[in-house]
């Protein structure tokens, strides 16, 4: 089991009293459990913008925070930052907007299908893995299946035949996919829930950007039991 950045999680969580995890926290623990995330740098100050010349651009500025489950809503979220200039620019201002919160700079993600996958824990079943379509209609449509942790890849591959947007992931109209890609990573979500099951309450990977060679989970939020 990977103690450490969960066990960073654990410690956030106790020393702040709070349930909701954010951005920064969930991202490296992802990544140690081999899901593929955006190269980013986490800004505390001013001064980390050096950080970001590993970076390549356009990126997307994000508020970082348990404050803001919903990014989007208050304003902590700029995509397709062009260049250093605009960034910085766009860093002062959400320092003084939302001064004492660390912000994520992170590559921007190009892909033809958004998909979405989470944990959520169930008192009468446990922990459960869901997956669908994602996109600016995921709330409109609710494209899901739903499956108990633990799952194989023949139940994954069962739950994507139960969407409507399947053929999103099979090329419809030669939109080119890495189906094996998608189903790998909610195998390794599954793997977390099943190891966390008995501290996570939930954990949405949405979106998971989809091209012709891999999945990768843009933002993800996690809250505690």
């Amino acid at each position: 089991m990977n103690k450490k950045y969960f066990q960073e999680i654990l410690s956030y969580s106790f020393k702040t009293k709070n349930k909701v995890i954010p951005e920064h926290l969930v991202k490296p623990l992802l990544k140690e459990e081999g899901i593929n995330v955006p190269r980013y740098v986490l800004i505390d100050k001013l001064s980390d913008l050096e950080k970001t010349s590993r970076l390549h651009f356009p990126v997307a500025l994000k508020v970082s925070s348990s404050k803001f489950i919903h990014k989007t809503d208050v304003g902590g979220v700029v995509l397709n930052i062009k260049d250093r200039s605009e960034l910085k620019k766009s860093v002062i201002v959400f320092k003084k907007k939302f001064k004492e919160e660390k912000l994520i700079v992170e590559e921007m993600v190009n892909g033809n299908v958004e998909m979405i996958s989470g944990l959520v824990y169930d008192s009468n079943f446990g922990m459960c893995i869901m997956i669908g379509v994602g996109g600016i209609y995921t709330e409109i449509y609710k494209d899901t299946s739903t499956r108990v942790v633990p799952v194989s890849k023949d139940d994954i591959l069962q739950m994507i035949e139960e969407l409507r947007g399947k053929d999103l992931l099979e090329g419809f109209r030669g939109i080119k996919v890495n189906k094996d890609a998608f189903v790998d990573l909610v195998l390794k979500l599954s793997d977390i829930g099943r190891k966390y099951k008995n501290y996570i309450l939930g954990l949405d990977l949405n979106p998971i950007i989809l091209d012709k060679d891999k999945a990768t989970v843009v933002d993800a939020k996690m809250v505690l039991k």
